[in-house]
């Protein structure tokens, strides 16, 4: 019995370290999942390692193309001429929701084993959906496929991101057969290969991010590479949390503002504020937000589109 015993009190051992380990969420570790025992330790030096958990970067909280899962209402308010097209006929205001179902994997790391500097190598994956909800049938518009790998860095309250993917996208089969066709309305092909880069820079409550990127590769029907620059930029705050049932709850505020040189650098604007629910044994984050935005939405079929919108969404992160 004494091996036995003895085999169990290891595996609980083992697993009760990991869960520790777990508990570092270098995502979030200075705003606000920091053990203090634990980051008193030494952090050790760099070492390699396969399949990470989680990741050094924290993701943009007001990017409605970062990848995650998120679910939204809104009241949508086209300000161009032709906004009838994409409004299926409903004239320029329409309600609308916005889902998006993706996110990272971690495929390898130089991490410190018990701090949160090193690099990390992923993969991403995403896809966005916008509905207009004043049809019969709820008509999907648009879906835009976003995949790449992606290296991340971390020194301090210094963080980075760099991104290489591709963008595709695609009409919604409801909107052309119910309206589109008929219509005359011609897709937008926007199909490219981006690289982008953002630095960040946080402490406990606040954070400042900047960056930008280039379209190396587009479809010659919408041809973005002779006008291929990007730029990003934003704001985070994150108040002080209570406790709530062993997790806890914290007012958040987020702006990611964006420039394409495509649309002639017209500022494009997004802000989203609410709660955030997250426990300190794990990773997932669930936020209830109110949203807002002016300017074209970043997704194919309304690239060049001004638009301006409020609603509620639903985030979820992992």
């Amino acid at each position: 019995m004494k091996a036995p015993a003895a085999v169990a009190a290891l595996a609980i051992a083992i697993t009760s370290s990991a869960l520790g380990a777990e508990r570092l969420d270098c995502r979030y570790y200075r705003a606000d999942e920091a053990n203090p025992a634990t980051m008193a330790e030494d952090p050790g030096p760099l070492e390699g390692l396969l399949l990470p958990d989680n990741d050094v970067f924290r993701p943009i909280l007001a990017d409605q193309r970062e990848p995650r899962f998120y679910a939204d209402y809104r009241r949508v308010h086209f300000r161009f001429s032709n906004s009838e097209l994409l409004a299926e006929g409903k004239g320029p205001n329409i309600d609308a929701s916005m889902v998006g179902l993706g996110g990272e994997f971690g495929i390898w790391g130089l991490r410190q084993p018990r701090g949160c500097d090193g690099l990390q190598v992923s993969l991403f994956g995403v896809v966005f959906a916008q509905f207009n909800l004043d049809t019969p049938s709820a008509d999907l518009l648009n879906a835009d496929y976003l995949v790449g790998p992606i290296l991340t860095y971390r020194r301090g309250p210094w963080s980075a991101r760099l991104r290489f993917y591709h963008q595709s996208s695609h009409l919604g089969d409801e909107f052309l057969l119910n309206y589109g066709i008929a219509n005359g309305v011609h897709r937008q092909n926007l199909s490219v290969e981006v690289v982008d880069l953002i630095v960040s820079l946080e402490d406990t409550w606040w954070r400042l991010f900047a960056g930008g990127g280039l379209v190396v590769l587009s479809d010659k029907d919408l041809n973005l590479t002779s006008t291929p620059g990007v730029v990003q930029y934003g704001l985070e705050l994150r108040g002080p949390a209570w406790g709530w049932r062993n997790s806890s709850l914290r007012p958040v505020f987020g702006s990611a503002l964006s420039q394409f040189q495509g649309t002639g650098w017209s500022l494009n604007g997004s802000l989203e504020g609410g709660l955030e629910w997250a426990s300190p044994s794990t990773a997932h984050r669930i936020r209830a937000l109110v949203v807002a935005q002016r300017g074209a939405l970043p997704f194919s079929q309304f690239f060049s589109e001004k638009t301006e919108n409020v609603g509620v969404q639903s985030q979820f992160e992992f």
